[in-house]
């Protein structure tokens, strides 16, 4: 299953919950934040960071402050889901 949570200014949350591996739980992504011009990075490491790849996957670049008070907002939903589907 795959849930997108739409946010602010062109970044959104994609859940997928074939990336959950219970057994391996730093195995799969499945909770990637995407933002402008194709930057990406995964939840965890983007709302610890404020950093994301770049579209090309060359460099970082950094997130908004008002974009990582969003995703910290955004916690208790992507944990839910990571619970819900690792059962």
């Amino acid at each position: 299953m795959t849930k997108t949570i739409n946010g602010p200014s062109g970044y959104n949350i994609e859940l997928d919950s074939t990336e959950i591996y219970p057994d391996d739980p730093g195995a799969g992504t499945p909770a990637m934040v995407n933002g402008p011009r194709g930057s990406s990075g995964t939840y965890w490491c983007v709302a610890d960071t404020g950093e994301m790849l770049n579209g090309r996957g060359e460099e970082t670049v950094d997130v908004p402050p008002r974009i990582i008070d969003w995703l910290d907002s955004k916690a208790d939903e992507v944990d839910a889901f990571i619970d819900q589907h690792s059962k």
